[in-house]
């Protein structure tokens, strides 16, 4: 599995309404014991309990899609060996077998864990199960590694129930409870080991392959080892290309370069060609396109390695994504992200973390909390390469509004800054409005009066006004455009006519027009920053006076106090 993604089928696994074969994959479960170690927890009345049920039931359904997706890429591999052309029976590989069941097993896992999460709450797992045994156990056809997988996790309740009181819970509800999810935390410890052979071990240059194929199972998206969502997106980016960044040439150009030189790392020899610091670092106010140009960067890398077969993704870092109410959760998150979704990627990975001055309290304030030093420790450890290595195979870019960091954070983040500024030229606003923003309404606006795009453009020099103020005033004018009501004729029309009406509708804006709507910009934002100075300033005052009151009073009660003393004596 080594040519590009062209060259093999896609391995497409749908499994019909009713499953494979439930029959089979129930009596598989059946056999591995796990139903009856699963009833013996319980110990309900009558048998079984509907959340154990429902937790056999998800075990099925996982076996009877694991088994199918087992079966799929063994019979791919089977096609890609007789590929070199002999007439012999194509006999795999150790390594090989140890792939396929692999991969089972992670198809396993991956169909269980959400299954079980909808019968008993997710258990916090901080460890995975000891690897030895692990490659004996992947080496077996399919249907004996998923029967033996089913067993252990049947031993591994066993075990933990000797080991825990929740099994031995008075009530029947709790104890059910703790089986289900001492299952669900066996199914993630089982992952966890997997995705260290196949992420960091023997078995990575298969996924790197495996990659490069399109596979589908069931409602997962495989690249490599690693499923999202079938109909989900690859990355969390907006459709942005480089031809919609105006001004920040230096800063893109220095993204895109080093996007190329991340997407050229060897997978196969696992090294990069350069010698690259893998941070972007820009600086600049809100508004000014440091998200719009990280964004389109981000396209341009994964549209880059996709014509050249490079298994490729792009990883937005938002705050809801670690950030935790629990201590020392959002460390930990942050370092799974980089450790597993970036770094564990089986192709080359950028990053876009915005905002990350938020992320990292100054230490210079004295009062850091455990939560904040540990967040600081995991980033000082991705920028040092420390955590995950600086060897190529990924990027990241991140932004700040102000450098509100300490010396030691910014030292190590800003190692590749930028400033960046967004449009700042006439040229520059000219293009971002009348292009960019209103280019679909080019006939409204200010049609034939070109050469009245100097004043606007000087207009908007003149206002500062960020890229983000400028989208403000062309979404004002296409307002203005399409204020129109629809007729009666438009709703019994077919699209094209629906189009023709609303050309025909639309009211037309001159050059005097858009100076307007840009003046009326500038001049509401400057009346609201001038109501907002003065009700900050009349805060501040009103905070002085009661500051100066409460002063006056300590003085004149310390002075009471003196008086009744000397009184006193």
């Amino acid at each position: 599995m080594t040519a590009s993604a062209s060259t093999f089928p896609p391995l497409l696994v749908t499994p019909p309404a009713g499953g494979f074969d439930r029959a089979a994959a129930r009596d598989l479960v059946k056999e591995s014991g796990l139903a009856t170690a699963l009833h013996k927890l319980v110990r309900a009345p009558f048998g079984h309990t509907v959340l154990s049920l429902r937790a056999l039931d998800a075990a099925i359904e996982a076996a009877d899609l694991a088994l199918q997706a087992g079966e799929a890429l063994h019979a791919a591999l089977l096609e890609d060996i007789a590929r070199a052309g002999s007439l012999a029976l194509p006999e795999p590989t150790r390594d090989q077998r140890i792939f396929v069941g692999a991969f089972t097993l992670t198809v396993l896992g991956d169909a269980a864990a959400p299954r079980l999460a909808l019968v008993a709450p997710t258990p916090e797992v901080h460890g995975e199960l000891e690897s030895d045994g692990l490659e004996d156990l992947l080496v077996r056809p399919a249907r004996e590694a998923v029967k033996s997988a089913l067993a252990m996790a049947g031993k591994y309740l066993e075990v933990q129930a000797q080991r825990q009181p929740g099994a031995a819970a008075p009530r029947l509800d709790e104890r059910e409870v703790w089986a289900v999810t001492t299952l669900h935390a066996f199914v993630l410890q089982l992952a966890g080991a997997l995705r260290r052979l196949t992420h960091a071990g023997r078995l990575r240059p298969f996924g790197v392959a495996l990659a490069q194929r399109k596979v589908v199972v069931g409602e997962l998206r495989y690249e490599g080892f690693t499923a999202r969502g079938a109909e989900g997106p690859a990355s969390d980016l907006k459709p942005v290309k480089l031809q919609d960044i105006v001004g920040n040439q230096e800063y893109l150009q220095a993204g895109l370069k080093l996007a190329r030189d991340v997407a050229a790392y060897d997978l196969k020899a696992r090294r990069g060609p350069k010698q690259l610091n893998p941070v972007l670092f820009g600086l600049g106010r809100p508004g000014c396109g440091k998200t719009i140009t990280a964004h389109a960067i981000g396209n341009y890398f994964l549209d880059f390695c996709k014509q050249r077969d490079v298994p490729a993704r792009f990883k937005v870092i938002r705050r809801t994504d670690w950030a935790s109410s629990y201590q020392n959760a959002s460390a930990a998150t942050l370092v799974k992200i980089f450790k597993e979704e970036v770094y564990g990627f089986e192709g080359v990975c950028g990053v876009y973390w915005p905002d990350i001055d938020t992320a990292f309290a100054s230490r210079g304030s004295g009062e850091l909390r455990s939560e904040e030093k540990n967040n600081l420790g995991a980033v000082f450890g991705i920028f040092d390469g420390t955590l995950i290595p600086k060897d190529g195979k990924w990027f990241m870019i991140c932004d700040a509004n102000y450098m509100q960091m300490d010396e030691a954070t910014r030292s190590r983040i800003a190692q590749n800054p930028f400033t960046v500024r967004g449009p700042t030229t006439a040229d520059d606003y000219v293009h971002l409005l009348r292009d960019v923003l209103l280019g679909d309404l080019r006939p409204f606006v200010a049609h034939g009066e070109d050469a009245g795009w100097a004043e606007v453009g000087a207009d908007l020099v003149k206002a500062d006004l960020s890229g983000r103020s400028v989208e403000s005033v062309a979404n004002n004018i296409r307002a203005y455009v399409q204020d129109f009501e629809y007729p009666d004729e438009y709703f019994r029309a077919d699209y094209e006519r629906r189009r023709q009406l609303i050309h025909e509708l639309s009211r037309r804006v001159d050059i005097a027009g858009v100076r307007r709507e840009i003046a009326d910009y500038v001049s509401f934002h400057r009346e609201a920053e001038e109501r907002e100075a003065k009700d900050r300033f009349e805060r501040e005052v009103e905070a002085m006076v009661q500051q100066l009151n409460a002063g006056r009073a300590a003085t004149a009660r310390a002075a009471a106090a003196a008086a009744r003393e000397i009184v006193g004596e």
